[in-house]
């Protein structure tokens, strides 16, 4: 607090004023005279004038605001100068930061594609509600269990974001269920229902079944591995 401040408030408990009835008499808000006095505000000489004039104060305390440190420092030759080091604070994440960051990164979820189990999780930036392009809220993130899909370099343990959907565009890999096995498959739409299943294995003879026996969960967007 500088002494300007320490005078306001010494000034106004003498007179016997809280700080609302001071802001009242000067036409200030209590909320900047507590500031004022707390030291968090500073005050200029034309508001300090008129609080000083309020409470019969002499407005030549105007005039002994404290002189800027590296002022002082030139007039007080025999103070050796101490170079000052910014050091740094870490800040505290406040709840409205939280509030305003949950807006922009998204927790996902990642699920292994087998036991559907939880086995890690993926944060990402948000950009107007999408993800790549991809609403976030459709989007979910399956671990894949195994090498089934190798020749379209998709390996075990690789991430796929998955785009929940239930239309197939043909030749696209999906994730669906079937015999209630969930896998990754390259699919293409048949007639009479009919849907054909390929893991892209040359040679392979692809299998062919309706329609209705397997249940779509998305579209394979995207895949992640690390090195």
């Amino acid at each position: 607090m500088n002494r300007i401040a320490l005078k306001i408030k010494e000034a106004r408990q003498k007179a016997k004023l809280s700080e609302k009835d001071l802001a009242k008499k000067c036409g200030l808000t209590a909320n900047y005279i507590i500031q004022i006095e707390s030291g968090k505000k500073v005050i200029n000489e034309k508001a300090a004038e008129k609080i000083l004039k309020a409470l019969g104060e002499k407005a030549e305390i105007v005039n002994q605001l404290e002189v800027p440190e590296e002022k002082s420092e030139r007039v007080k030759e025999d103070k050796p100068k101490v170079e000052k080091r910014e050091v740094f604070q870490p800040v505290e994440p406040t709840e409205q930061w939280s509030d305003a960051l949950a807006n922009i990164i998204k927790k996902f979820p990642i699920y292994d594609m087998s036991s559907n189990k939880i086995v890690a999780h993926k944060e990402l930036p948000v950009l107007s509600k999408k993800i790549d392009g991809y609403h976030w809220e459709k989007l979910v993130f399956y671990q894949v269990s195994d090498n089934q899909m190798e020749s379209l370099r998709i390996k075990k343990n690789d991430v796929a974001m998955i785009c929940m959907t239930n239309e197939i565009h043909n030749n696209s890999i999906y994730l669906f269920e079937m015999n209630q096995k969930r896998m990754l498959r390259m699919l293409r739409k048949e007639a009479s229902k009919k849907v054909t299943i390929w893991t892209g294995v040359k040679g392979e003879e692809p299998i062919m079944t309706d329609l209705n026996k397997i249940r779509l969960i998305g579209k394979c967007v995207k895949v992640e591995f690390e090195l």
